[in-house]
């Protein structure tokens, strides 16, 4: 190998840190194209093409200590930041990253950051003045550099793009057009972007049978309501449980609650907005996580993956639909009025923490289960950190824990009470009050006593009535 700052390696296989075994790549895997590669940043061009009379050559390597890629004496590339590279026919290489902003002058929080697109691009040339063998670049360093960005990553991903052009402020078409799919495609991923065009539309697709052979995933880019209708077309498939089980799903923001979204960038440690969504979809393997099944007294079956509540929480959710062009801020404007207006449920509840087979909803629960019968004001069960963006309702919920949190608050409490409650939802700071009872179980069944309310899975209506739901321990792959 020559020598000289004109003939340094793209990546340099003779570092020490390469020899770490937490590296990405194998030192032994690394190809011998590298050692005859020189490249030429180009990012602070004015023109597309650099040659070595207008900017010096530097050398790019991996620090597998310090998990970067380096690209000169003074800069650097965080792997972790990094969700793709392209190589142009022209022989111009790309590395695609998504680094957080720069904390505040001062600032010591260990907040999330926004994400801001970075790319680091230049042009490869041969060390020896020859002709680029472009080829051999594009099936050795390319899914090198592709593989440091995502270890798990495959050739030829195709995801379904699911968008309803109608949630919250309808910026979901835009949404999918102008952020989901420029990172896909950085990703090496191709996205069918596809939008509903009218209710139950999802359901519907999800009842395809050639779903799980066509697609690597499915994205939904909408609110919660969206992966609902996808969710109740899913559960009744023949090949169910086999579907969830293998095909990831991702959430994208786009509607006015968004509670899987806000789960999603809080477990995934990221700052809760909509690039950084698509970031944990393009970066991160998909887990388990837990689904629920419902059962109704009129013979019905429901999948959810976010909550379930009556009384007050279901009324400001279901009965604010009137002011939906005021997007998240409607709850808060009627939750105002529904606590003005407050009104007492009353309900049995009886539940169970263990593993249990559910009995028919029209017979009694076995003795081990808990009974109780009270005026309610607030009943919900929850399976996720977030019911909304900005409410942190559970903190104690995970993913994939295998368990509902049921926060209850009982017809004596106060309209204040209430009112501390509902504004503590943002930090979470609701667990530490006494009126708020939260109990944790497997399962559960509600027999609600008065007429005067409503049942909300997932922020869908249902038919009023008795209702019972069992936690499915890590029944679908979710990106988080």
């Amino acid at each position: 190998m020559e020598t000289g700052s004109t003939s340094e390696p793209l990546l340099d296989p003779h570092m020490s840190s390469v020899h770490n075994t937490d590296s990405p790549v194998a030192s032994s895997n690394w190809p011998s194209v590298l050692d005859s590669l020189k490249f030429l940043p180009i990012n602070n061009l004015s023109s597309s093409v650099a040659t070595q009379n207008t900017v010096v050559p530097s050398k790019l390597c991996l620090d597998a200590s310090n998990n970067a890629i380096v690209t000169s004496a003074t800069t650097s590339i965080n792997i972790d930041d990094c969700i793709g590279a392209d190589i142009t026919d022209t022989g111009l290489l790309t590395i695609h990253a998504y680094p957080q902003s720069a904390p505040k002058c001062g600032s010591t929080s260990t907040k999330p950051r926004p994400r801001t697109y970075s790319q680091s691009t230049f042009q490869l040339q041969s060390s020896d003045a020859g002709t680029l063998d472009l080829p051999l670049c594009n099936s050795t360093l390319l899914p090198l550099l592709r593989s440091l960005c995502n270890p798990s990553s495959s050739s030829n991903r195709k995801y379904l793009v699911l968008v309803n052009p109608f949630s919250g402020k309808k910026q979901g078409l835009k949404i999918a057009q102008e952020i989901v799919k420029p990172m896909l495609l950085q990703s090496n991923i191709t996205p069918i972007i596809t939008p509903t065009t009218h209710p139950g539309h999802a359901t519907e697709l999800m009842s395809s049978p050639t779903l799980l052979s066509s697609y690597d995933a499915i994205i939904a880019v909408g609110g919660d309501g969206l992966l609902y209708e996808m969710m109740q077309g899913l559960s009744h498939r023949p090949d169910s449980s086999t579907f969830l089980e293998q095909m990831p799903f991702g959430i994208v923001p786009a509607g006015s609650g968004n509670g899987l979204a806000a789960s999603v960038n809080s477990v995934a440690d990221k700052f809760d907005d909509t690039t950084s969504n698509v970031f944990v979809i393009c970066k991160n393997v998909p887990k388990p996580a837990d689904l629920s099944l419902y059962d109704t007294s009129e013979g019905n079956s429901y999948a959810s993956f976010l909550s379930l509540s009556w009384g007050i929480v279901a009324d400001v959710d279901l009965e604010s639909e009137v002011l939906r062009a005021l997007g998240s801020l409607r709850f808060d404007v009627y939750a105002v009025w529904r606590m003005i207006a407050l009104k007492q449920y009353r309900a049995k509840l009886s539940y169970i923490n263990c593993e249990v087979e559910m009995p028919p909803i029209g017979e009694t629960v076995g003795e081990d289960w808990t009974t109780i019968e009270d005026n309610f004001l607030c009943f919900w069960a929850l399976q996720t950190s977030h019911a909304s963006q900005g409410m942190h309702t559970s903190p104690a919920s995970k993913m994939d824990d295998g368990k509902f949190h049921l926060y209850i608050v009982r017809g004596k409490a106060t309209r204040l009470n209430l009112l501390t409650s509902f504004l503590a939802f943002e930090d979470g700071s609701h667990v530490k009050q006494k009126h708020m009872e939260i109990i944790e179980c497997t399962a559960f069944r509600l027999e609600p006593l008065t007429d005067n309310s409503h049942i909300d899975i997932d922020g869908e209506e249902v038919e009023y009535g008795t209702i019972q739901g069992q936690v499915k321990a890590g029944a679908w792959r979710l990106f988080y």
